[in-house]
């Protein structure tokens, strides 16, 4: 099929005509007489156009959409720059018991990301499963034929009455479900895809440094706004920003921008993170407490413990990146508040408060303690102060001796920002309780990993928690930590569990990659700008949001370092 593809690209960019081999029926053919194929065909701006062919012939029917792409396309300025060929597996009814529905009235089931929709006769109107999902072809399960109509002029068909007339009627037609092998070459290599999306099963480093690539290439240079705050969340389908705002993901996102740069040093990623700082900077407020002034960050009148530990983490990768201190004092004043709303036991009393009234909430998070840890510790090998390791430790003693005390591998928290800091802490206060509660932690995570899931191929290195199917962001969570936990196995000599884990990032790598937007994944989509290198949500729910791709991002670069063994700095704490 390789060379096929090849050739079907070569002649759609040179617009010749093709001169394909004789092709023959693939293994999970339609049983139907005729083979139907479709045609995609992208300029890498707009959205793709398609055309479909159907002959007996394999090779007929894709020189049929080729030849009908020609015929329909007569616009100069189209430059196609990528082509992707759906081959037709099976098709079944829209409804188990017949193969008549009422458009307006019927509800209809399918499985998102793998059915395409048809309607008439020999699936006469016909879009494939990335159309349905991106054009939201289906909404509540229904069809909505305004927007099966949107894509007519994509497909070349908004002259054509009949079909429109199709789409419209008052009366019950037939409609199926159809599933197909995908094909896609941007006339370099050629790559099958499952979902819209290839499929992992290695993971090199070679592959991890180009989802970073794509990242830093594209995302982190369109993601940032003219004041420096992100695109909080984008929703690619609709083409719309929602107006939601979270200064957490904010200094989150900063640090994984300052992360990429350090990977890649590209000047344009290091400016974008820089206004995306002074942003955050911009939230940070004097604050009295217990007789001292410290610094907040205050969003919306609330202050939160995850705020405070998150700036300093992004400030001080500034700082070790740049060995400019001009932010000491701030991250100090931060880590001050942290320091003061820790009660003797080491727990901190305080996660959400408001700014003007002091009123405290009762929420708590499960993760704004151990982000705080990481922070006194990446504060404290700036400043040397040993405060900050004195409170990072009875944070961590409460944590693992009180509020963790009867947990076990079933109950325990997948809590990725911990693993982080009880791997940092360590390394400056070598106690046994650090490791064993980050081993503890690790085996509760590899526990629940998708190893084996035939019947859903693309959940393979998925999590059976926090739900299923399994998103992006949780297993991106789990893949920092463990890769966290890596580290410390394998400078201090716990081999075997090292290897486990390192097996465990690479599948849960695997399964992430997946999720990351590239022009493969987004032929259907009208603006490309915030969408490639980008993370979305899940398989099946395709919302972009600044922390997906911050932690996926963080992990990437995490377990680039352990394939190439980047992560071996730190072997003069070796015992």
């Amino acid at each position: 099929m390789d060379e096929v593809l090849k050739e079907v690209y070569h002649s759609i960019t040179k617009r010749k005509s093709p001169a394909l081999p004789q092709l023959s029926v693939p293994e999970k053919g339609t049983k139907a007489q005729k083979q139907l194929v479709f045609l995609s065909v992208t300029d890498h701006r707009g959205k793709a156009y398609v055309t479909r062919g159907t002959h007996t012939s394999l090779s007929s029917a894709i020189e049929g959409a080729m030849l009908s792409f020609f015929k329909n396309m007569d616009s100069p300025h189209f430059q196609p720059q990528a082509v992707k060929l759906d081959i037709v597996a099976s098709v079944r009814p829209m409804k188990k018991e017949q193969p008549f529905i009422h458009i307006k009235k019927d509800k209809v089931g399918y499985k998102r990301g793998l059915d395409g929709i048809a309607f008439g006769e020999d699936l006469e109107l016909a879009f494939l499963p990335e159309e349905v999902t991106a054009y939201q072809m289906i909404k509540d399960k229904k069809i909505n034929p305004d927007n099966v109509l949107a894509a007519f002029g994509k497909h070349f068909l908004l002259t054509n009455q009949e079909k429109v007339k199709l789409l419209k009627s008052d009366k019950e037609i037939k409609a199926y479900k159809f599933q197909t092998q995908s094909f896609y070459t941007d006339g370099d290599e050629v790559k099958e895809l499952f979902r819209g999306h290839p499929m992992y099963k290695s993971v090199t480093s070679e592959e991890v440094q180009e989802a970073i690539e794509w990242t830093n290439n594209y995302y982190f240079k369109e993601v940032v706004n003219q004041n420096g705050s992100f695109t909080y969340s984008y929703l690619p389908q609709e083409n719309q920003q929602e107006k939601r705002y979270n200064i957490l993901r904010h200094a989150g996102t900063v640090y994984s921008m300052y992360e990429t740069y350090e990977h890649t040093k590209d000047e344009q990623v290091y400016q974008e993170a820089l206004r995306a700082m002074d942003y955050l900077l911009e939230q940070v407020r004097n604050h009295k407490i217990n007789g001292e002034t410290v610094k907040v960050v205050v969003e919306k009148n609330a202050m939160k413990l995850g705020g405070n530990a998150l700036a300093i983490i992004a400030l001080a990768k500034y700082t070790t990146l740049t060995k400019d201190t001009q932010y000491l004092s701030i991250m100090q004043d931060l880590a001050a508040w942290i320091n003061e709303i820790q009660n003797e036991e080491g727990r901190f009393t305080i996660h959400k408060q408001k700014y003007r009234s002091g009123e405290v909430s009762d929420f708590v998070s499960h993760f704004y303690p151990g982000e705080s840890i990481l922070a006194l510790v990446r504060l404290y090998q700036i400043d040397k102060n040993e405060k900050w390791l004195d409170v990072a430790e009875n944070a961590a003693h409460y944590l693992i001796n009180i509020r963790d005390k009867n947990e076990n591998e079933d109950s325990i928290a997948h809590d990725h920002w911990l693993l982080y800091g009880l791997n940092e802490l360590y390394r400056e206060r070598s106690k046994e309780l650090y490791k064993d509660h980050s081993f503890l932690v690790a085996e509760a995570i590899m526990k629940t990993q998708f190893v084996d899931h035939a019947d859903e191929p693309d959940w393979l290195g998925g999590y059976a928690v926090p739900r299923t199917p399994p998103e992006s962001t949780p297993v991106a969570c789990r893949s920092e930590g463990l890769c966290a936990v890596y580290k410390l196995a394998k400078d201090y000599h716990h081999h075997e569990l090292a290897d486990r884990v390192k097996e465990a990032i690479r599948k849960g790598i695997g399964f992430q990659l997946q999720m990351q937007l590239r022009p493969e994944s987004t032929l259907y989509y009208e603006n490309k700008n915030l969408c490639w290198g980008a993370i979305q949500r899940s398989l099946n729910r395709f919302d972009l949001r600044i922390d997906y791709t911050q932690h996926n991002i963080s992990s990437f670069i995490a377990f680039y370092n352990i394939l190439t063994r980047k992560d071996q700095e730190a072997a003069a704490f070796s015992e």
